[in-house]
């Protein structure tokens, strides 16, 4: 309540209390001076808030201007009293001025971008526009409206060039950042292709620099032009993305299944997701079929004569793509009837069906990206979309088939896949006449004998009783013959050979089934088979979407509208309303109504679904359970009452490398070097005892960034290396921190950083026909080899286009670049133990040995070997196919190839006195250096690495063990470290279990042998 105090009268005089406060003196409670009454009353004494003050004393407690004859208390804390502020002031503090005028915001406004506006000011500050609720962007702290944003402020996608209206994804890639819709990184990331203007049908549409002053018309393109361009490219995008994604999971799945029925020995539900995948695949090879159809139509005359010859060659370079995929499930279903033969004492392996599990994977991968790389390439030559929709729009199809495929195929079981002219087995285009088929050689007119052309099939007849084909001409002669045939692609036989064989196989096993009774024994191997295939394929989604998941970020957002309808404001004239008791209320529209999309959402985080990139880990990872069950012993055998126990142990540790801490994995090497020493695999007299001493928590910088490299150069005597210009020689470490990107070519959970030339080189191999006899084995084209090096060199951030080249020239490439970095991938100063191990003769003792010294590999050379060594176990299952073909590179043979490359010693680290000093030009032959042994044996160890790649890149349980207790004795250097180990492996308590090896396996080293003897049975 305010009052001159002149006037002042208390309501209830009678009150003795009231009597008492009137005859205190009053204090102003600013300048704690007494408030002395003015008997002229010019000057008035003020009352607030319970508390006096003078009229000049009457000021805001921020900026010191007069409140009179508005004040607005606010309360700082719930503790303090309330303050006394100006209308600005008062506003301020709530945070409740407008961003642009600065202005107290009264009534109604907007908050977008974690600022706010009054209804005047939320609008573009190009045009004015107003700013829609859903609509607002932001650049450099200004809102515009969208044609304006997008036309001279929005980044760039990295892979379609198209303006970014909403969300995006940052992907570091050296010192860079690329941005990317999240559709077109995925198109991308699964099929290495990327949606431009011209092949989409689209104008591009350049970033225009913003000059106030130019006096721009907003034309070129215009709002509406602008507009309906980016809504047919998001709807371009979307559907691509929707549609072939879809496809992915879908066929991945199938193929899970399949892999899955054949290791559980489940014949009728490996069949009936065989059935699907084959329903799956017509759609494709339907969506490929309409992609012919619009390469050999007429382009026009002004079509590039070179996209057209680069058609010719993507065609001719995929026309055997969809014969080996169909010739894997053909394979396949041979291993699925050979489980029900009479031999049960035969087993088949995982080994012997890696090739054609991994192989269907890879060969519909490459059939996929074939189909989108052709179609946009027909976009481009008619400047239409019309093939790319095509192409979807069969593809799409593949969704209405999700079970039960065989109510779909209708091939009867006596279908021939024979000539009805020669007799001979068809596996080409051809024509078709109800339920007979003819070579295109084959199709003759039975009364003249000249041939017909199969492109021009509605004038011919046959005459079913007669079984004579007749042309246009001789058809005349004989009314009891009709018209009907039908021109058949290649790509639609080899799926009616395939839809024969499914439905003669499904029979077959009925039959089998009906007469063989299942056992208790077998159903619960069955059981337990499947039981560790769920676990598996688990652990590959958990692990794939940890590892693949990007967060998203978003340009655009929705703004929120509130109104304010009271403030605290007290005016001095207005008696009537000073006792009132008022608060600030805000009324705010419900944000969760608006469906406001999450700027922290994350894409490609789905754990429930499978890709055809998974395929191959899944493959890896049950490969690797049944070389060793021991260290992979997740389950337990079930007993006869099929009760199970609760307290299962399982015998690996589940943490790998990538996701230790910089801290963590210091102590692992200090740990592990600890551990050799203690096995007498080397002393304090060995020449590399120092330098691995001091590997162990040197590695650090790797992490931490350059920073700290820089700090120990200016500390230490060191000389300050030179500036890396180039990418091809240069330090391993030095190429991470610069040039190299988080990749997801790892096994782990958690991205690893590896060079940029590495992430794409693999994943362009990836995308690539890796059954081509001598891959990394042949050196490719040397000129071609040297141009890309300096084009790599001259440009480290962008990778020039592989798609162009071929796998051998890639391969080569990956070969010559591993082979020029200053150390081996391996490390020189582990070399003499890795040979050690291989030497050793307990199987048990040398595993041990194995996983101590991969421990400790700096971080960086881990990284690399561990998306190296998973690269390479993948491109060893391409060793075969059928008919003696494939790249016959099993794991044996690109060990052959690949160990001189990543473990040796270069001429000046060879110790022999009796051998001259040569120059050193890179690696010198071992047999010459009297170190033939030592070769064969560096062969042994990448042998074996690739091989158990999965478990390489894991933890062992025993190191994670001691890690925890280093941790609990807070021992932080390798000296107390190294004693506590000491003292431990003294006391014989470290449990080495997950190395046993009760019955030796031995590893096949080519599954080439193993498939051929499996067929040809």
């Amino acid at each position: 309540m305010i009052q001159n105090s002149a006037g002042y009268r208390s309501l209830n005089t009678a009150s003795p209390m009231a009597v008492q406060v009137k005859n205190q003196k009053k204090i102003c409670a600013r300048c704690n001076k007494l408030v002395v009454p003015d008997s002229q009353r010019t000057k008035t004494t003020l009352k607030a808030l319970g508390k006096y003050y003078h009229e000049s004393c009457f000021t805001c407690q921020d900026c010191q201007k007069p409140l009179k004859p508005k004040y607005f208390p606010y309360q700082v804390d719930k503790t303090s009293e309330p303050i006394l502020l100006c209308q600005y002031d008062y506003f301020r503090r709530h945070n409740l001025l407008c961003h642009v005028c600065d202005t107290p915001l009264r009534g109604l406004y907007y908050t977008a971008f974690g600022y706010r506006y009054d209804e005047e000011h939320f609008s573009c500050t190009i045009c004015a526009t107003p700013c829609g609720v859903k609509k607002c962007f932001m650049y450099e702290n200004q809102l515009y409206c969208k044609y304006h944003f997008l036309k001279y402020f929005s980044k760039r996608c990295k892979g379609c060039e198209f303006p970014i209206s909403d969300q995006y994804i940052e992907f570091p890639k050296g010192e860079e950042i690329h941005c990317w819709h999240p559709e077109c990184y995925g198109i991308h990331k699964y099929w290495h292709v990327n949606l431009a203007a011209e092949t989409v049908g689209l104008q591009y549409l350049p970033k225009l620099e913003y000059n106030p002053n130019s006096g721009d018309k907003d034309i070129n393109p215009t709002a509406y032009e602008l507009d309906k361009q980016m809504q047919a490219f998001n709807f371009i995008l979307s559907k691509t993305w929707s549609v072939l994604y879809r496809f992915e999971e879908e066929a991945a799945s199938c193929i899970s299944d399949m892999f899955q029925y054949l290791t559980s020995n489940d014949q009728l539900k490996g069949i009936e997701s065989t059935g699907l995948l084959v329903l799956k695949i017509d759609c494709l090879f339907r969506g490929l079929d309409t992609l012919n159809l619009s390469t050999n139509k007429s382009m026009p005359v002004n079509s590039d004569q070179e996209c057209i010859e680069n058609n010719a060659m993507a065609a001719s370079k995929y026309s055997k793509f969809p014969k080996n995929l169909s010739t894997k499930i053909m394979i396949y279903l041979q291993l699925l009837r050979k489980l029900g033969t009479e031999n049960k004492n035969e087993t088949i392996t995982i080994s012997s069906f890696m090739s054609v599990i991994t192989g269907l994977a890879h060969f519909l991968k490459l059939l996929t990206r074939f189909g989108l790389y052709t179609a946009l390439e027909n976009n481009k030559l008619t400047h239409s979309v019309n093939p790319l929709l095509r192409f979807l729009r069969e593809v799409e199809k593949n969704e209405l088939f999700e079970n039960n495929p065989f109510q779909y195929i209708k091939t009867p079981v006596n279908a021939t896949d024979s000539c009805a002219g020669c007799n001979k087995y068809i596996q080409e285009e051809c024509i078709q006449f109800y339920e007979h088929r003819w070579h295109i050689a084959c199709f003759t007119c039975s009364s003249c004998h000249k041939n017909i052309n199969p492109r021009s099939l509605t004038d011919p007849t046959f005459n079913k009783e007669k079984k004579k084909i007749l042309c246009s001409h001789c058809s005349i002669d004989d009314p009891a013959s009709v018209p009907g045939f039908k021109f058949v692609t290649k790509l639609a036989q080899l799926i009616f050979l395939l839809k024969i064989a499914l439905v003669k196989s499904r029979t077959v096993m009925l039959k089998s089934k009906a007469s063989n009774k299942v056992g208790r024994n077998s159903l619960q191997s069955t059981m337990l088979k499947e039981q560790t295939y769920i676990r598996t394929l688990n652990d590959i989604k958990r692990l794939r979407s940890r590892r693949e998941s990007v967060r998203v970020t978003h340009n655009k957002q929705q703004a929120r509208k509130s109104v304010i309808l009271e403030t605290a404001e007290t005016d001095l004239n207005d008696p009537t309303k000073q006792g009132d008791s008022k608060n600030l209320v805000i009324q705010t529209d419900d944000p969760s109504s608006s469906q406001q999309v999450s700027t922290r959402e994350n894409v490609f985080s789905n754990t429930k679904t499978l890709t055809l990139d998974d395929i191959s880990r899944i493959v890896a990872a049950e490969q690797a359970r049944e070389l060793r069950p021991n260290a992979f012993a997740h389950f337990k055998k079930l007993k006869e009452t099929d009760d199970e126990t609760s307290n299962v142990v399982p015998k690996k540790s589940g943490v790998y490398y990538s996701e230790l801490s910089t801290m963590e994995l210091s102590m692992i090497r200090a740990i592990s070097l600890s551990l050799l020493a203690g096995k007498q695999l080397i002393s304090k007299t060995d020449p590399n005892y120092t330098s691995l001493v001091s590997m162990v928590f040197s590695n650090e910088k790797q992490v931490t960034g350059s920073f700290w490299n820089r700090m120990k150069i200016m500390m230490s005597m060191e000389p300050k290396k030179p500036i890396t210009k180039t990418v091809f020689g240069a330090p391993l470490d030095v190429l991470c921190e610069k040039w190299g990107v988080d990749s997801d070519l790892g096994v782990g959970p958690v991205k690893i950083r590896i060079p940029i030339i590495i992430d794409e080189l693999i994943s362009s191999l990836r995308q690539m026909d890796m059954s081509v006899e001598g891959i990394f084995r042949k050196n490719g084209n040397i000129r071609r080899l040297r141009e890309l090096t300096a084009n790599i060199d001259s440009n480290p951030t962008e990778a020039p286009d592989f798609s162009k080249e071929n796998a051998i020239q890639l391969s080569a490439l990956l070969k010559k670049f591993i082979r020029e970095l200053p150390q081996p991938i391996l490390s020189t100063d582990l070399y003499e133990l890795w040979i050690k191990a291989a030497k050793i003769d307990l199987e048990d003792e040398k595993q041990r040995v194995i996983l101590l010294i991969y421990s400790l590999l700096p971080t960086y050379n881990r990284n690399l070997l561990e998306a190296l060594l998973s690269f390479l176990h993948w491109t060893s299952s391409f060793s075969y196919i059928e008919n003696e073909m494939g790249s016959k590179m099993d794991i044996h043979n690109l060990s052959t190839v690949i160990t001189p490359n990543i473990l040796y010693l270069r001429h000046k680290e060879i110790s022999n006195d009796n051998v001259p000093d040569e120059p050193e030009s890179g690696l010198v032959d071992s047999f010459a250096q009297n170190k033939g042994e030592n070769y064969f044996l560096a062969i042994e160890i990448v042998d074996y690495l690739i091989t158990h790649n999965e478990e390489m890149a894991m933890v062992p349980k025993f190191l994670m063990n001691l890690l925890k207790d280093v941790q609990l004795q807070k021992l932080d250097n390798y000296e107390s470290i190294n004693h506590f180990i000491s003292t431990v492996m003294q006391s014989k308590t470290i449990d080495y279990s997950e190395c046993d090896i009760k019955t030796p396996v031995t590893v096949k080293d080519s599954t080439t042998t193993v498939i051929q003897g499996e067929i040809n049975k």
